[in-house]
């Protein structure tokens, strides 16, 4: 999602090399050298947006400033890769910003270290509704029945069709949805028949042969078969509970759509750019390519959720939340001033939306001005069952190595069984189990 940063360059440039005093209590050294109104209360935020988000994560800021002269909300551009380690270092200082983004999967990490504040007590004052949010997506920011983060959103792993090509292999409805029978078998009859039906120049299926992508695939898989986690909801001291017969089951299934099946090229150079420029009839990745995809003149698509073959409604998604980091010295006030803001940027969820995201506020979803928006609509049911990481401060550990070893799978470098013993055996090391 981070892919491209086509906006904001220069800021994020400038910001590394300068960063100036604020006023917000315990971030010295986290604003931008920006003008604060007279008598406003600034809110220094961090963020790790990069291009459309960026700029629709601005537009809610200046819409905010705009719309009352109590607190200014300074929004800090930071380079993503090094966003984390520098958060926490930052917090852990004490020179942190009043208000930050991370993911639900980093959360566990900053609450176990201390770095992030509950966020009732100021919450209740500033009258957070916390009815108003999808409860599957908030319910991966609370930890001890306390809230520790406002979610934005849900990014869940989702698919996309080609509607011409899909439609000349004569697998489109009359009204427009694929003809498809969500099962095993009808998966891959759908995929066959693509092969069969599209001209050599063109593909089935673009998707990334290793990496990121394919693991959120298997995730979605693994807990469509009743998988629920790889380990279990203990912030420091989980236990590994993969179920192995429903992980090999789902990385079988992937590994024979490259192999037995060939319904998609192996080690393909940017299966983005393959699905974009026409050459493949559908893809799979996160819901933040729907702006990508509409941007794309000529391409006709249909976004949808990730086919349920295996008879459960399940998808791998992730989700950005607010956090308030904690400081000796914080300011009530300016504290209270971020979740004001958190509450705000929420119900801005339709801006937030054209990046492709589902907002948080299903107040938001069910509104006539996020029914207007194009394709949102036929993909929000996903919040409602979407599958975030287990919550462990090892759960960024845990990925790299199901990464790196799914990949031995869908490169037939390892057998399914074989990788998900290195698996097991990493991941017992990892958290000491």
């Amino acid at each position: 999602m981070m892919k491209k940063r086509l906006i904001l360059l220069i800021g994020i440039v400038l910001t590394a090399i300068t960063l100036a005093a604020c006023s917000g209590g315990g971030s010295d050294d986290a604003g931008g050298d920006v003008e604060v109104p007279e008598g406003a209360t600034e809110v220094v935020m961090w963020n790790l947006f990069g291009g459309g988000d960026a700029a629709f994560m601005q537009e809610i800021v200046d819409e905010f400033n705009a719309s009352q002269d109590a607190i200014f909300v300074n929004n800090v551009q930071q380079e993503f890769e090094e966003y984390y380690t520098k958060l926490i270092t930052s917090v852990s200082a004490g020179k942190g910003p009043d208000l930050a983004v991370s993911h639900a999967s980093v959360l566990p990490e900053l609450v176990s270290q201390g770095l992030v504040q509950e966020l009732d007590t100021y919450g209740e004052e500033v009258g957070v509704n916390w009815g108003e949010f999808n409860q599957n997506i908030l319910e991966s920011t609370v930890f001890d029945e306390q809230h520790y983060a406002i979610p934005i959103d849900t990014h869940p792993h989702i698919f996309f069709v080609n509607n011409k090509l899909v439609g000349d292999a004569g697998l489109m409805n009359e009204d427009g949805s694929v003809k498809m029978e969500q099962t095993p078998e009808g998966f891959v009859e759908f995929m066959t028949t693509l092969k069969e039906e599209l001209p050599e120049d063109k593909f089935p299926m673009s998707f990334s042969t290793a990496g990121v992508d394919s693991y959120r695939l298997w995730f979605s898989f693994y807990t469509q078969l009743g998988g629920e986690n790889i380990v279990t909801d203990d912030l420091e001291n989980p236990e590994y509970v993969l179920d192995v017969d429903k992980a090999i089951e789902a990385a079988e299934y992937m590994h024979d759509l490259w192999h037995e099946h060939e319904v998609i090229p192996l080690n393909l150079a940017d299966f983005y750019a393959d699905f974009q420029s026409g050459n493949a009839a559908t893809t799979s990745t996160g819901v933040w390519a729907t702006g990508t995809w509409e941007a794309t003149e000529e391409l006709e698509f249909t976004a949808l959720p990730a086919p349920n073959i295996f008879g459960q409604d399940a998808a791998f998604g992730n989700s950005h939340t607010f956090v308030v980091p904690t400081s000796q010295d914080a300011d009530p006030e300016v504290q209270k001033g971020a979740i004001e803001f958190m509450d705000y940027a929420t119900d801005k969820g339709v801006i937030w939306a054209e990046a492709g995201h589902i907002p948080s506020k299903t107040t938001v979803v069910e509104s006539e001005e996020y029914a207007e928006l194009p394709y949102r609509s036929d993909y929000v049911e996903v919040a409602n069952y979407v599958n975030f990481p287990d919550q462990t401060v090892h759960a960024r550990g845990i990925e790299d190595i199901m990464i790196r070893n799914l990949d031995l799978i869908w490169t037939d470098e390892e057998s399914p069984e074989e990788a998900f013993k290195l698996i097991e055996d990493e991941v017992k090391a990892l958290i000491g189990g």
